[in-house]
């Protein structure tokens, strides 16, 4: 709408609209596929982890002249972990600026939406074995904050992106790969992703296990890399 008007109208639309998996919902239910939407430019693409994140974000989407696709993760609604005080009317979060969940030496994990607790599960059991972890909670993947990504990297050398979405053609693999062509003299060990399986996922509750990614699957990533 920008670019056809000449700068003349925007689009000022906010799509609310809820995703992922981990709820024993079935093929229809807990899919992801934020990618659908980072592949059309001009989108904004917001995935908050908490509720007081989703809070300021929402206020920022909606004051923002381009369409934006607020994704919500169902998981996450039921989880009292993402509880938060009301920050007041006015709290907002840019886009584009990332948070530091946990600090760590060892190695980094770049990640967003519900793989953000899973993340620092597998942190903390990763501690116990003497390696320290940094997770870093993107929250908004269109635009995302390269600079607290290359940070990360460059202060750890080491360095994991983990999504729920999957394997192939998921969000994670851009920013593996512009990780490999930006930082590369910065790495001790290669770039490892963590992602659904590439597949529906499933109602039986053992095959949603197998299929999303859970804490076990970052903690083993996390030993690999950290073993380099």
């Amino acid at each position: 709408m920008r670019w056809r008007s000449n700068g003349d109208f925007s689009s000022s639309v906010v799509v609310r609209t809820t995703y992922g998996g981990y709820i024993r919902g079935a093929i229809y239910h807990s899919q992801t596929g934020a990618s659908l939407f980072t592949h059309c430019p001009g989108l904004r693409v917001v995935c908050p982890a908490t509720a007081l994140d989703a809070n300021g974000l929402l206020r920022t989407a909606i004051r923002c002249e381009d369409p934006v696709m607020f994704l919500e993760h169902k998981h996450l609604y039921r989880q009292t972990y993402n509880k938060a005080e009301y920050p007041g009317p006015d709290y907002m979060i840019p886009f584009g600026r990332a948070a530091e969940r946990r600090a760590g030496t060892d190695l980094a994990i770049i990640t967003w939406g519900a793989l953000v607790q899973r993340s620092l599960v597998a942190a903390q059991h990763a501690e116990k074995n003497g390696i320290s972890v940094r997770v870093i909670d993107l929250r908004t993947i269109i635009p995302f904050d390269w600079a607290a990504i290359a940070e990360a990297v460059t202060a750890t050398n080491r360095v994991i992106v983990a999504h729920e979405d999957q394997m192939t053609a998921g969000f994670g693999g851009y920013i593996a790969s512009r990780i490999g062509q930006e930082l590369f003299d910065e790495l001790d060990a290669p770039v490892t992703r963590v992602a659904s399986l590439d597949c529906p996922v499933a109602y039986a509750p053992v095959l949603e296990e197998a299929i999303l990614p859970g804490s076990a699957d970052v903690l083993k990533a996390i030993r690999t890399v950290a073993a380099y």
